[in-house]
């Protein structure tokens, strides 16, 4: 297995993740995870979007006036992320660079993060232990790693759930859980226990823990249809803190603290 780069998939990949009420959900969890740590700051942070995409988040952040670096091995995705930041006259405090982040500590060019990003890219990865590892070391000391990834228990439920006995013995026997070509369901979705071992042997501490879309995933297009959006979205944050829901998320966000 290889990194993913997502030259291919860029413009699908913003349709998909980032937009409409998925997105919502990821973006209210994250504000709400990230928001006590945000407001204690005094000064403009160093901020690092690490595989950063197309920057949305990090983007954000920038508008909020923190300096902010863009990463990511894929230069479409890093394209629209510039597109992004000229569009909203963010341009002066975003700079954008190709690079993996198994290199950030190690690229001049990169500082050391105050503020970390790193959301959804470590279940695309061949080694997401020792990525995890680098992404400590390029986090200064005091400072927080936002680390998002794909849950593989939320795949084995929903397999589970749908009486795909087979292939769940398949995806376990082989280590393989990615779709057909072109899917965006990582082949490598991470178990949160195994993660968290990680972050601890990383030499970083949890000081946040939160679901990203407990429930909806699990609901018909019909039911999620009849429901406003930010009612679901209400409810999504009610629970992405409560176990089992939790556990069953669709991605977990882990904020933590290096020492």
């Amino acid at each position: 297995m290889t990194d993913r780069n997502f030259d291919d998939l860029a413009h699908r990949f913003k349709k998909r993740i980032y937009g409409g009420l998925k997105g919502d959900i990821r973006l209210a969890v994250l504000n709400r995870d990230l928001a006590p740590f945000l407001a204690a700051q005094n000064d403009t942070l160093t901020v690092v979007d690490a595989g950063g995409g197309q920057g949305q988040f990090a983007l954000d952040l920038a508008d909020a006036g923190h300096r902010v670096w863009i990463t990511d091995i894929s230069a479409s995705m890093l394209a629209l992320a510039g597109e992004q930041a000229e569009q909203r006259g963010l341009a002066q405090r975003v700079q954008i660079a190709q690079v993996p982040l198994q290199s950030l500590a190690d690229s001049p060019e990169i500082p050391s993060a105050q503020l970390l990003l790193c959301h959804a890219v470590l279940e695309w990865l061949a080694q997401p232990e020792q990525a995890l590892a680098h992404l400590a070391n390029s986090v200064r000391a005091g400072g927080y790693l936002s680390l998002t990834f794909y849950n593989r228990r939320a795949l084995e439920f929903r397999l589970l759930q749908r009486g795909s006995l087979r292939q769940l013995d398949r995806n376990v026997a082989s280590g393989d859980w990615g779709g057909h070509p072109g899917s965006l369901t990582p082949k490598n979705p991470l178990v949160p226990e195994q993660v968290m071992g990680w972050v601890e042997q990383a030499g970083l501490s949890i000081v946040a823990h939160s679901g990203i879309r407990c429930f909806h995933d699990f609901m018909t297009p019909e039911m999620r249809d009849k429901l406003p959006p930010a009612a679901i979205v209400e409810k999504e944050l009610v629970y992405s803190r409560v176990d089992p829901y939790r556990q069953l998320a669709r991605y977990v966000h882990l904020l933590c603290r290096r020492a």
